[in-house]
């Protein structure tokens, strides 16, 4: 296979099928203007051969992170298949257009849940977070919830991926793609 999103959708496909939960969780990981990485898992919303988009509150450690660094990691590992994908890539915000037709899908509880979390800031008691839900509610009782301008989504272009195959005796198979201005090469790696 010449064409690394073609093999993400053979094996994303196969954990779709296989992983009892959350086979679109991923693990981003960025790095702090002042050098300090963070991981968290996130989940996948879409994908093309454009990129690979999740969303969030902006303002959040993570969309920080990326406006001062936009090089980030994902990280796919599906335990019930024994294979994880490693991807690094630059991110982007996605369009507005594209955000607000996201947003729209939500449940209702979570778009409130946008406008009333901080997202990383200090929780000084829960009652707090309880308090903003129901300002929130009541704001939006009567007309459709809007989406916050802080929360919008990221789409990850990648630059390299890594396919690894759990095999025994920690011999695993690792093949990676990484992008050039010919376009995709590829290559293995030792375990």
């Amino acid at each position: 296979m010449t064409d690394p999103f073609d093999l993400f959708t053979l094996w994303f496909k196969e954990a779709c099928l296989r992983e009892e939960s959350y086979p679109d969780a991923m693990c981003v990981s960025t790095v702090s203007k002042e050098g300090q990485p963070s991981s968290r898992q996130v989940l996948l919303k879409h994908y093309s051969h454009e990129g690979f988009v999740f969303f969030t509150n902006t303002q959040s450690r993570k969309g920080k992170d990326i406006a001062d660094n936009p090089n980030v990691a994902l990280n796919f590992y599906w335990k019930s298949i024994k294979r994880q994908i490693r991807i690094e890539g630059e991110a982007h915000r996605v369009s507005d257009a594209l955000a607000n037709e996201y947003f729209i899908t939500r449940p209702g509880e979570s778009k409130i849940g946008a406008w009333a979390s901080k997202q990383s800031k200090i929780l000084p008691s829960r009652d707090e977070l309880d308090q903003a839900i129901s300002f929130y509610a009541a704001e939006f009782q009567d007309e459709p919830i809007t989406r916050p301008p802080h929360w919008s989504g990221y789409c990850i272009v990648p630059k390299l991926f890594e396919f690894w195959t759990e095999l025994p005796f920690r011999l695993h198979d690792r093949t990676v793609f990484q992008k050039d201005s010919d376009g995709w090469q590829t290559f293995k790696l030792y375990p």
